[in-house]
């Protein structure tokens, strides 16, 4: 619900570079554009950081104590990180706006998104659904409120953030409850000689696992894939701003463009792939793994070209149009992830999803800065280069298509004898 007035909040507490004294797009000012997608870049960035650093340790928690109990400190650590930004800006006459930076700290409890992903998992069909719902029905509503007041539905997000968190309560805990028995000092000897055994040996392993991925070529080009593809989503943050900039819109009117996406990848998931995947096997009678590359081949120029279109669009409608595209190949990671499976042993499959962790995390991490960074560059050059970061990610997705197409003819080529790879890829 905060995702569109964050931006509205922006522009309001940074209003010492804009002449007006009102909203609207003579506000939308170079300078104010810059330090927008400055801090929000950046503060995306930071709160990777605790995911990256945690993940590990809390996972390993969350197997001794139960989910439950690490869901909520993440819960708490997001609520914190809420409030400190809202602080900084209610007060933001006497404080540094970019004191938001700092609250990705307050992460540090729970471990922030990755954690939460991880745990959640086993039901990511439902939650992605109930986000997406939510997404097409919270921005429209924000930005209503916002009409009445633009800090309304910024306040309420800490609410809504707490009862999400005190919901978490009546979930069922799925860890066994079996209480381990009181071993003595003896056995406890026994067992730190064992458990530093098992260091090692899991050390080994990993080792050994680690190599293997790293010899395998198509799997390092589709962890490029999974690189490109979360940089790349990272671009969508700067729309409202590059819509409120190009259109000359208020980043209230701009807000609506988010439920247009949403509603696009809802019917993508629920309607459009099921139907298009089983079309493909049961007419076409195509492996599940030539279906799955030209899905990603598909996927992959569909987020390009969306990208280019909303970057070259002077209407709004070529910018709903390159929207609608880009979300239509918004499920490329879904496809990549089932190829680079394909691709590796079960024995290695911990590693292999640990490395696309660490990949997709990675491109997070530089998205902010690098989008931030174009943005600037293009506001700077002024006219159709005002969307210099939907052309830098609409290049990459093109080139994580090319990635698609070499790891899946590769790995096809090394594996004829599965029968897996029946007909031409491209």
């Amino acid at each position: 619900m905060a995702g569109a007035p964050d931006r509205n909040w922006l522009e309001v507490v940074t209003r010492k570079f804009c002449p007006v004294g009102q909203d609207g797009p003579e506000c939308q000012m170079d300078r104010v554009q810059r330090e927008v997608a400055l801090l929000q870049g950046w503060k995306d960035t930071l709160e990777q950081v605790p995911g990256i650093l945690f993940a590990v340790p809390y996972g390993v928690r969350a197997d001794r104590i139960g989910r439950r109990p690490v869901l909520l400190l993440c819960a708490v650590g997001f609520t914190l990180s809420d409030t400190w930004t809202k602080a900084v800006s209610w007060f933001s006459d006497q404080l540094p706006l970019r004191l938001i930076w700092l609250g990705p700290i307050a992460q540090v409890l729970g471990g922030g998104t990755q954690v939460a992903t991880s745990i959640m998992i086993t039901a990511f069909l439902y939650v992605a659904a109930t986000v997406l719902v939510s997404e097409i029905l919270a921005t429209p509503l924000s930005a209503l409120l916002m009409t009445r007041n633009i800090w309304l539905p910024y306040l309420l997000s800490p609410a809504f953030n707490a009862a999400g968190g005190l919901l978490l309560f009546l979930l069922p805990e799925t860890l066994p409850q079996t209480p381990p028995s009181q071993p003595s000092s003896s056995e406890q000897a026994s067992q730190r000689q064992t458990f530093r055994g098992r260091i090692r040996a899991g050390v080994d392993e990993l080792s050994r696992s680690i190599a293997v991925i790293w010899r395998h070529r198509p799997v390092q080009l589709f962890l490029v894939v999974f690189f490109i593809a979360y940089l790349g989503m990272q671009v969508m943050k700067l729309l409202l701003l590059f819509a409120a900039d190009r259109f000359h819109w208020t980043i209230a009117q701009a807000s609506f463009l988010v439920p247009v996406r949403g509603f696009t990848r809802l019917l993508l998931l629920l309607v459009i792939l099921p139907g298009i995947s089983r079309w493909l096997i049961e007419r076409r009678r195509m492996s599940p793994f030539t279906k799955n590359t030209r899905l990603a081949l598909t996927s992959s120029a569909c987020m390009g070209v969306g990208c280019l279109l909303i970057a070259l669009s002077s209407h709004p409608a070529g910018a709903v149009l390159g929207l609608v595209v880009y979300a239509l190949g918004s499920a490329m990671h879904l496809f990549a992830r089932r190829i680079i499976t394909s691709l590796v042993d079960a024995h290695h499959m911990g590693t292999l999803y640990t490395a696309i962790a660490v990949m997709q995390g990675i491109g997070v991490l530089v998205a902010g800065p690098m989008m931030a960074t174009a943005y600037g560059w293009g506001l700077a050059q002024g006219g159709v280069w005002t969307g210099a970061p939907f052309l830098l990610v609409g290049g990459l997705y093109g080139a994580a298509g090319l990635a698609i197409l070499l790891g899946s003819w590769e790995g096809c080529k090394d594996d004829l004898e599965d029968g897996r790879c029946s007909e031409t890829i491209g």
